[in-house]
């Protein structure tokens, strides 16, 4: 009876460790950064679905990454408008480096919100959004001027997120301690904006129709415009544009899908040029520092910094003014994404000098040509 008790016992704990060496395993990213430069804080995508397939026990609730150390990294799990869900965290990889990051299940912790985004219907259909390093926003069908594709650039001084605080003071334009409003768009493209061009002149294009929201926070906001069709030199232009913002970034991405009855359609990638004070052009970007534009006190508000960077991927891109603007010229195919990135910054926030403005734009530029490698094992 005893024996038959003591072989019970043995034959539960094999099957117990039979059950656990052949569940899921831990799974291992590996990010290689085969640049010259260091990336920090640069924000990873993976396919959530094949995620799943191999650690099946994972779910948006439960899933964990931890770094070298065992240290849990903030991460985010989001569904794609187009239906794919996708798991994204931020990696600090060195120069030359490959560093490892393990997926597990766990308990998450609860961690910081670094970016936010939202409609405002209080302001005329603004949309506004916003990381720990700036803000901005778009303007909306209900107002009638500016009418254009380009976005109104926020100052911020702060990390943390200030776009609700300043809609319900409604006294944005003054300094309150984090920043301000003092940046002019007019009837201009504003802080950055790809928009056609014909016969020499920008055609700025129109307040966006429709939005949705893909997703909030923590480490990334993204939402989806959507335009009513513009005259572009006698012919119908329709497009439709993603705006992401990630954390610990002075840049936002624009994914833009233009459609016209061409094979290519020229356009720019364009910001207004107010009191400058520096500019560089450089292979794929523009970058240059102003004087604070829309603002009774210049010297006192400080110097709003712009960056423009183009996808290296793009071919003939040529740097220029146009129409006041700072450009990139180049043609997009009709129907094809085509990605720019935008950026800002700010003399009382951050940003401490215009060469060091025009460094940051090169090297984001830079990292953009030169991806990092991401493989799950």
């Amino acid at each position: 009876m005893l024996m038959r008790r003591i072989f019970s016992i043995a034959a539960a704990v094999l099957a117990a460790a039979s059950a656990v060496s052949c569940g899921p395993k831990d799974l291992t990213v590996s990010v290689e950064n085969a640049s010259e430069l260091d990336r920090v804080c640069e924000t990873v995508e993976l396919d959530f679905g094949n995620i799943i397939a191999a650690h099946p026990e994972l779910t948006a609730d439960n899933v964990v990454i931890t770094d070298a150390a065992g240290i849990q990294v903030p991460s985010q799990v989001y569904t794609e408008d187009y239906g794919m869900v996708k798991l994204v965290f931020q990696a600090t990889v060195p120069a030359g480096a490959v560093v490892d990051y393990t997926i597990k299940a766990g308990e998450r912790e609860a961690y910081d919100t670094l970016v936010f985004s939202r409609y405002v219907p209080e302001r005329l259909d603004d949309y506004a959004y916003e990381n720990n390093r700036i803000a901005g926003r778009v303007y909306g069908p209900a107002l009638e001027f500016p009418r254009t594709l380009g976005p109104d650039i926020w100052t911020k001084s702060v990390e943390t997120l200030v776009v609700d605080r300043r809609f319900e003071l409604n006294d944005y334009h003054h300094d309150h301690g984090d920043g301000m409003d003092c940046y002019k768009v007019d009837a201009t493209l504003g802080g950055g904006a790809l928009a056609p061009y014909a016969d020499g002149r920008i055609v700025l294009g129109d307040n966006y129709e429709t939005y949705t929201r893909i997703c909030n926070g923590p480490i990334r906001t993204k939402v989806l415009f959507t335009y009513r069709p513009f005259d572009v030199n006698g012919h119908q232009v329709t497009l439709k544009r993603e705006l992401t913002v990630d954390a610990n970034t002075n840049f936002i991405k624009i994914s833009n899908w233009y459609n016209a009855a061409a094979d290519k359609l020229p356009v720019v990638l364009g910001a207004v040029l107010h009191d400058v004070i520096a500019r560089e052009d450089g292979d794929h970007y523009i970058a240059f520092t102003e004087k604070a534009s829309d603002s009774a006190d210049p010297e006192a508000d400080g110097n709003i910094s712009v960056g423009l960077v183009v996808d290296a991927a793009e071919e003939n891109v040529v740097t220029d003014t146009m129409d006041g603007h700072a450009v990139l010229k180049y043609s997009v195919t009709p129907g094809k994404r085509a990605d720019v990135w935008t950026g800002s910054g700010w003399s009382k926030g951050g940003v401490a000098s215009p060469e060091t403005w025009a460094a940051t734009v090169k090297d984001f530029a830079y990292a953009q040509a030169h991806p990092l490698k991401v493989t799950v094992k």
